[in-house]
């Protein structure tokens, strides 16, 4: 054969899919050429067409098959000895390779088609070196024109293909979301831990502090990732790479504390919210003098709204009680005061005030500011306006404890008039403060998990410093079901909401990678019955989905079930890796969601061994199947080996080790 690579001529150009039929004597998968045995006729195998003019379009082959044929040259009688089998080769075409002086270099873009009769040849190492180990290149930073922006991460070799590497872009894989997919078992925590482990080592000799956070849920990523491990862990609590840790309740927005308590919309929700934004900041000892500030409050809110008719001699006694209401206060009411002096003259409680209405309103008014500034804390007007519900401002547990606190937020009369309302509400207040579930919520003012306010937790997370680990390992292994989806919904808020407060002229330095482990536990689709813990986490993580990337956050989503994730997750995600998947819902899930050129070899995603995997998206030239390489160390995901445990055991299951650690 002149040409060694030479394998057969395209016979039909149905678009972007061709037809070849095979040469006689190419009957090997594998062909020997100037380059070393090769793949030459096989699933998965790359052939290129030459166009000419420096330009070679290289295709993927996904069906092969014979055909019989009748062979005139034999110049006999037609009989069955005369049919000869016609082999054919279907090539999905991936993209365009252009010759350059140096090395060849890949575009997707295919501008003009192979015709008919153009030679089919074996992938040349080069080409294929150009295609697998030179990934492109993304995100180039503006005013930047060194070639040093992006790194090609290693990821594994082509399945059967062990002489080539598979490499993709860094900036791509970790400044978009990432979706890795795979039933139980597929490798697919093997994949997480591989590319993350890869990707802190490039960073050898960069300043230490956390770039990527992972939601463990099943307590597996410890191995992967050492860290000085906690001796026992105990439920119901959050560790972070081994310590226990802790998410605030004043962490909550309005809309999770109104979530967290049930409040109903027209009635409850209002009160909450106000007293909220009221509680953030407040101390044990403003709580202690409430009930007199409250008092006052109502009082001052009676005297407006009565002002305009209230009788001169009768004012005086609103005075009265105001000023009695905030005797030990500490709050100036002398001039509240002279503006009654007039009134207390009057012999007869049938004159009405109007000389100083006015006066008396603003005066009230004022008063009122200084309770306000009592209630959190003697805070100034101006702090006032900045404090929201929405807020990360520390309560005290103290100021938690007495449910009768939201009375606060309501005046007087309006607390007897909806008192049915308020009832359950301070109910349920109290019923959650009192349900040990919740306990890494409200361990913020133990000994060993202080957190005195925002800047404390992320110091704890290790931001703001350069000592912390590269990889900060979120254990949410020992929450319940019911607490999961609310602790994942505050971490991603408030990682996004920290990003949102930069300048916008620097959201893409520091950039932050939330892994989401097992997301189909949290990142559900809507559902008509979606309970308020789902629903919040739900939003988000499709927040940052969408959002995410202009602030310098981005996502990997791993999970078992894409078809119960979150349709618009699944859909912002630039890259894929997919594990193996048996499920039909979950295959025809994907299918919908991924490239044409990809499709085909999704169809082989249900035979995938262990830690192979379809990888495509934009940090990939081509899509490909890859066998992933082995992390090290691995996380704790090692399948049970039942023969060998069985026969090998000596001791008892450890059933005190399991009641310890439950508290029974």
């Amino acid at each position: 054969m002149d040409n060694p690579r030479l394998v057969g001529h395209i016979v039909a150009v149905h678009g972007f899919q061709v037809k070849v039929e095979l040469q006689p004597e190419t009957r090997s998968a594998l062909r020997a050429t100037p380059d070393g045995v090769q793949a030459a006729i096989a699933i998965n195998a790359y052939l290129t067409f030459s166009l000419g003019a420096g330009e070679t379009v290289i295709g993927i082959i996904t069906d092969l098959e014979a055909r019989e044929t009748f062979d005139p040259s034999s110049g006999h009688d037609l009989s069955l000895e005369l049919m000869k089998p016609r082999r054919i080769a279907t090539v999905q075409l991936l993209g365009t390779v252009e010759h350059a002086e140096d090395e060849p270099s890949f575009s997707p873009g295919i501008s003009v088609l192979p015709t008919l009769d153009t030679p089919a040849e074996i992938g040349s190492p080069h080409i294929l070196r150009a295609i697998f180990e030179v990934p492109p290149r993304r995100n180039r930073p503006e005013d930047y024109d060194a070639k040093d922006f992006d790194c090609d991460l290693k990821l594994g070799f082509p399945t059967g293909q062990a002489h080539n590497i598979v490499r993709a872009s860094y900036n791509d894989l970790f400044s978009r979301p990432l979706a890795i997919v795979g039933n139980t078992g597929s490798g697919k925590s093997f994949s997480v831990s591989s590319l993350v482990q890869k990707a802190m080592k490039a960073l050898d000799g960069a300043v230490e502090e956390p770039h990527i956070f992972i939601l463990d849920i099943n307590g597996e990523y410890g191995k992967a990732f050492p860290f000085v491990n906690a001796a026992v862990r105990s439920p119901d609590r959050i560790y972070l790479n081994g310590t226990e840790f802790g998410l605030p309740i004043w962490f909550m927005n309005a809309e999770e504390i109104c979530a967290w308590l049930s409040a109903a919309e027209q009635t409850q929700e209002p009160v909450l919210k106000d007293w909220w934004a009221i509680a953030k900041g407040g101390d044990a000892t403003a709580a202690s003098s409430i009930g007199s500030l409250q008092h006052a409050m109502s009082m001052l809110d009676q005297l407006l709204s009565e002002l305009p008719r209230i009788r001169r001699k009768a004012a005086g006694s609103y005075c009265d009680a105001v000023t009695g209401y905030l005797a030990d206060a500490g709050i100036g009411t002398a001039a509240f005061v002279t503006l009654f002096s007039s009134h207390r003259l009057v012999s007869d409680y049938n004159t009405e005030v109007m000389e100083n209405q006015a006066a008396i309103a603003r005066e009230a008014e004022k008063l009122k500011d200084a309770i306000r500034g009592k209630l959190i804390c003697n805070s100034t007007t101006a702090e006032l306006g900045v404090r929201t519900a929405d807020s990360p401002l520390p309560i005290a547990r103290a100021m938690l404890a007495d449910p009768s606190l939201i009375n606060r937020a309501v005046s007087k009369e309006d607390t007897i008039r909806i008192e049915s309302h308020l009832t359950t509400l301070k109910l349920r207040l109290k019923t959650r403060l009192g349900d040990r579930r919740w306990r890494a919520f409200m361990n913020y003012e133990d000994a060993n998990t202080k957190i005195e306010d925002l800047s404390a937790w992320f110091g704890q997370l290790g931001l703001g410093i350069t000592t912390g680990p590269k990889v900060s390992v979120l254990d949410l292994s020992m929450l319940s079901n019911e607490v999961l989806p609310y602790a994942c919904a505050i971490i991603g808020r408030v990682l996004l909401e920290a990003r949102e407060c930069l300048p916008a002229a620097s959201r893409y330095k520091h950039p932050w990678v939330l892994v989401l482990e097992e997301a189909h536990n949290y990142a559900k689709p809507v559902r008509s019955d979606e309970d308020r813990g789902h629903r919040l986490s739900r939003l988000t993580y499709e927040r940052i989905a969408k959002e995410g990337r202009k602030f310098g956050l981005s996502l990997i989503i791993a999970s078992q079930r894409p078809s119960e994730i979150s349709q618009t997750i699944i859909s912002q995600c630039a890259n894929f890796i997919s594990h193996r998947l048996q499920n039909p819902d979950d295959i025809d899930h994907l299918r919908r969601i991924i490239p044409m050129q990809a499709r085909r070899l999704l169809d082989q995603v249900t035979i995938l061994s262990s830690g192979e995997a379809i990888v495509f998206g934009s940090a990939f030239h081509i899509p490909a199947r890859v066998q992933f390489d082995r992390p090290e160390p691995s996380p704790y995901s090692q399948t049970a080996a039942p023969y060998h445990e069985w026969t090998r055991e000596t001791e008892p299951f450890p059933l005190s080790r399991v009641t310890a650690t439950w508290g029974v």
